[in-house]
């Protein structure tokens, strides 16, 4: 009997991976990826790599028309969140309503974000990418997204603080110490940049390893040195994307104190405040997409 050629090799496992459901494209590093990593052989157009942050961004809305499921997925979320901060949920128990929130608040975080990833690089590549191959490469990559999330806030938080606790320390030992020399204010602020230059530098630099960890299919350690080597090419756009990242909390804060600044609203109130949260919960979904986006820009370009 003779052995397999290549072509049939390829063909095995080209079918394997059909009967598994699970297509949606992998988009990986030239280095990392055993084949040809060029544009043509990935179905990535020129345009896709020059579009700006704001194209991107319009490029989204269009994304979201074509695939109605991200905003069904996303509505069902929302609409859970409003129900839960009405009154309407206090009959069940506290733990219960518990159990609840931390659902909707890791199907937000975790699992939209991986959907809406796994279909921009399907969307980018060329091979639409249906409803339950989203939904399995979201599920199956979950644990390791799970452990990439636990990685960055570990170490935007425990770095800076790291970082800046000799200046802490530097105050309550010294007998007159910077606080009595230069006054309160002055080393609050120095201690506040302390921590805060490596904690916004860190947050940017390990912001693409979510869409590294599901479009890329890396382990966590792994999201984190391709977010590394991605936002190094960044540079000029570095304050783009930190005003993205701006913009993005600010979506999700800003909308919900709003409304209490117009108390005389009475009734209206709450209605107002439901939809802006509503609409700032949808703006991070859009946010999340162009993040996607921005990391196949960067990952084909990385060599």
């Amino acid at each position: 009997m003779s052995e397999p050629t290549e072509s049939m090799l390829q063909t095995a496992s080209t079918n394997d991976e059909t009967a598994t459901g699970d297509v949606a494209p992998t988009i990986k590093t030239r280095d990392d990826t055993a084949e040809c990593g060029c544009l043509e052989c990935r179905n990535i157009e020129t345009t896709t790599i020059n579009r700006t942050v704001l194209g991107a961004l319009v490029w989204s809305v269009h994304l979201f028309r074509s695939y109605p499921s991200i905003l069904a997925f996303a509505g069902v979320i929302i609409l859970a969140n409003r129900i839960l901060e009405t009154n309407a949920v206090s009959v069940l128990p506290v733990p219960f309503i518990g159990v609840i929130e931390a659902v909707t608040a890791f199907a937000f975080i975790i699992l939209i974000r991986a959907y809406v990833g796994t279909i921009v690089a399907g969307e980018l590549t060329g091979h639409p990418v249906t409803i339950r191959q989203g939904f399995r490469r979201s599920l199956a990559r979950t644990p390791a997204l799970v452990g990439v999330v636990l990685l960055v806030v570990f170490s935007v938080m425990t770095i800076p603080f790291t970082l800046s606790l000799p200046l802490f320390l530097l105050i309550g030992v010294l007998p007159v110490g910077p606080v009595e020399m230069v006054s309160f204010p002055v080393a609050a602020a120095a201690g506040g940049i302390i921590f805060a230059v490596p904690f916004l530098f860190l947050l940017f630099k390990f912001w693409f390893a979510p869409e590294a960890c599901v479009i890329g299919q890396y382990g966590p350690l792994e999201s984190l040195r391709v977010s590394w080597r991605i936002t190094t090419n960044y540079r000029r756009k570095f304050f783009l994307i930190i005003i993205i990242a701006i913009g993005s909390a600010a979506s999700l804060y800003v909308p919900t104190v709003l409304p209490e600044v117009s108390v005389g609203f009475g009734l209206i109130a709450p209605f107002v405040d439901a939809i802006s949260s509503s609409i700032g919960e949808l703006l991070s979904i859009l946010w999340a997409s162009a993040y996607a986006h921005i990391y196949v820009q960067g990952i084909v370009s990385v060599s």
